[in-house]
This record gives C-alpha cells, structure tokens and sequence, in this order.
C-alpha cells in the first residue's frame, strides 16, 4: 500500500490531474466550427468593393447572384439581381462566396488594360 501512495505516484497523479483540468478549460474557450466559418464568410464579404457582382452559395444547395448592401455583426444584406429584391442573410448559412465576373454600378469599371501592339 505504502509504494501505490509514494511520492512519485502522487506526482504523476497530480500532473495527470492538471493536464486534464487545463484540456477541459481550453476545450471551452475554443470557438465552434460554424462560427469559425461565419467569421470567414464576413472577412471575405467585406473585402470586395460595393457594386461588384458576386455569386453566393449557401448550405442548403441553393446560389444567388447580386451585390451586398450593408454587413452586420452576425447577417447581412443583399441585394438580389434576380429578384431585384434585399434579402438579409445569416453568414452562418452561406457556404461560399465568389466574384461575379461583371461590375454593376457607376464607378465599378474592371482594371483590364488593353495591350497595344506593334
């Protein structure tokens, strides 16, 4: 009984214990995967320009075509050129967002330069 209670048993216990207390905690404080990928789909929404056409898919297989008007902490609106319609859009339900390969609007012109030949 004395070996089971030695020192060296104790210390591996208490080590063993801390180890799991402090996986358990940081298990906790990690952010979901949907969240994760919301917090994506935001970043990338706010990089593009207003105007320019984009192409959004979401989870339930479905796509849309049109431009975002506002972002929001947690959705954002759109404008749909199908419909003609603003929809507002959770990012937790988008699955990818793609530029368009036209421009709508003034101002929104591509930035292809036309080669000159000799």
């Amino acid at each position: 009984m004395r070996k089971f209670f030695g020192s060296r048993t104790l210390l591996c216990l208490a080590v063993v214990l801390a180890i799991l207390a402090c996986g358990s905690m940081c298990q906790a404080s990690s952010v979901s995967k949907a969240e994760k990928h919301a917090q994506k789909i935001q970043k990338k929404l706010a990089h593009f320009k207003s105007g320019t056409l984009l192409h959004v898919s979401f989870n339930d297989n479905t796509e849309c075509t049109g431009t975002v008007n506002t972002l929001a902490d947690t959705s954002f609106t759109f404008n749909n050129t199908e419909t003609n319609a603003k929809e507002t859009h959770n990012y937790s339900d988008v699955s990818d967002v793609e530029k368009g390969k036209q421009y709508i609007g003034q101002g929104s012109v591509t930035k292809h330069r036309v080669p000159f030949g000799k």
